[in-house]
């Protein structure tokens, strides 16, 4: 008898073994900044000065840099803000949605008039732009998606021409047509991972299109990512500069975890 229990024992314990299995389970996370404290119609830009103050030179002069970010959900948006200018790069977070007036003054604003799906809030990177990725006691994230469009300013800049920059059209850029992009690198241990382009404006091969609606873009090709950096080009460039505003909206960027369990 007492043989026989063990046995039973020996064939429970082996049930319960053989039952659990390795399986992967996928965690998804949508930064979608409406978790970041803003008043209707407002901004943060870094001119709180909270950042961590650098006396550099701007065009010569003395300037005091506060270098610092804002963060919705694990994810940080690196922001440098210089005092005496009052101007800044990298990014900022806005719930501006005007839609018809251009010019700087209106520099926070989408053209889509809200956030991605209807949301009030969503992220504007400016001239050069870093975000800090997601991470957890897993490791790192992959992205997946972003929704990309235009301010309003730019595009309106792009559409009417400005001061600093022409209209865009099929017959600039040498016969070519006017473009416009973002480009997104992805980095891990500061490796570079890969890099999206995305167009904001392409006036090329007969095309005539200015972003003024969210857009999903696939960036998934960039992989496992503790850092992504946000620059630009254009075929509107003087001395190498580009004259046409360099904004990009961002929302809803999409990062994804397979983490490994015992069920």
């Amino acid at each position: 008898m007492k043989k026989n229990n063990l046995i039973l024992a020996f064939l429970a314990l082996v049930l319960v073994f053989t039952s659990c299995k390795n399986e992967n389970d996928v965690y998804t996370k949508i930064i979608d900044f409406e978790d970041v404290v803003l008043n209707e119609d407002s901004i943060w830009n870094g001119s709180d000065t909270l950042g961590t103050p650098a006396n550099e030179t701007m065009f010569g002069f003395p300037v005091t840099n506060y270098y610092g970010s804002f963060a919705s959900d694990s994810a940080k948006f690196e922001n440098v803000y210089a005092k005496e200018w009052f101007s800044w790069t990298g990014f900022a977070c806005s719930a501006k949605i005007d839609t018809v007036t251009s010019g700087l003054e209106n520099q926070y604003s989408v053209m889509a008039g809200s956030g991605a799906y209807n949301s009030k809030k969503f992220a504007l990177a400016y001239d050069s732009a870093t975000i800090v990725c997601p991470v957890n006691a897993v490791g790192n994230f992959k992205v997946k998606s972003m929704m990309l469009t235009n301010s309003t300013y730019a595009y309106k800049a792009m559409l009417n021409g400005s001061e600093f920059n022409h209209a865009f059209s099929q017959a600039n850029d040498g016969g070519n047509g006017d473009w416009f992009k973002v480009i997104i690198k992805g980095y891990l241990s500061s490796s570079e991972t890969g890099r999206v382009e995305y167009y904001l404006a392409d006036f090329r091969s007969e095309k005539s299109f200015i972003s003024k609606a969210w857009e999903k873009v696939d960036v998934s090709s960039l992989g496992e990512v503790d850092r992504m950096s946000i620059t630009f080009d254009s075929s509107d460039k003087a001395y190498g500069f580009i004259n046409n505003p360099v904004y990009v909206c961002i929302d809803n960027i999409e990062f994804e975890q397979t983490a490994e369990t015992m069920k």
